[in-house]
């Protein structure tokens, strides 16, 4: 019958390796760290910084050549936020017009009772009543709204229309939609 042998340890070699990795690595590891702390962040540095440029260049070059090839439709773009940001602060007026009219003023000041006679502001009143072509709040008007009014106008209405256009925003679509309705009126 064959015997198995017992391999044998060595426990001073054991407990010299516990030693150095519980006691000497980690001082050993805390020393390295506060010996090249002082540098680890230009090191940090110089190892991004070139990454960095090169994404910023690669940024800049593509920026270049979407606004030179889209210029037009980011401008449109920009109308169109410009649009939508006017009518919501004209909603948001209209909003604190109707609560004040109602309420008699914030804070409790006013009565509770609205005067059943007055008549709702509308989002266009709230932010001006500028009339172009018989379009009353006109300037404050999104392209959709306008384009919405102006069927059923006049001839010399939508003149008006076309010649503020002209003057002021230059919207395309209700240019657009003002000589396509010129047309079918002449």
């Amino acid at each position: 019958m064959a015997t198995q042998e017992t391999p044998s340890f060595d426990f001073d070699d054991l407990k010299q390796e516990v030693v150095n990795r519980l006691f000497y690595q980690p001082i050993g590891l805390l020393a390295a760290v506060v010996k090249t702390l002082p540098n680890a962040a230009e090191e940090g540095r110089r190892v991004v910084q070139g990454p960095l440029q090169t994404a910023k260049f690669v940024g800049d070059m593509a920026a270049g050549v979407m606004k030179a090839r889209y210029g037009t439709q980011i401008n449109d773009l920009e109308e169109r936020v410009s649009d939508v940001r006017r009518t919501v602060e004209g909603a948001a007026d209209l909003v604190f017009k109707t609560a004040q009219s109602r309420v008699g003023g914030f804070g409790g000041e006013g009565n509770s009772q609205a005067d059943p006679t007055a008549a709702e502001p509308t989002v266009h009143e709230a932010q001006g009543s500028e009339t172009v072509g018989g379009i009353v709040g006109y300037e404050a008007m999104t392209a959709a709204e306008v384009i919405g009014h102006l069927q059923g106008l006049t001839l010399d209405q939508l003149g008006e229309v076309e010649a503020f256009e002209l003057e002021h925003r230059r919207r395309r679509t209700v240019l657009g939609r003002v000589s396509k309705l010129r047309e079918e009126q002449q």
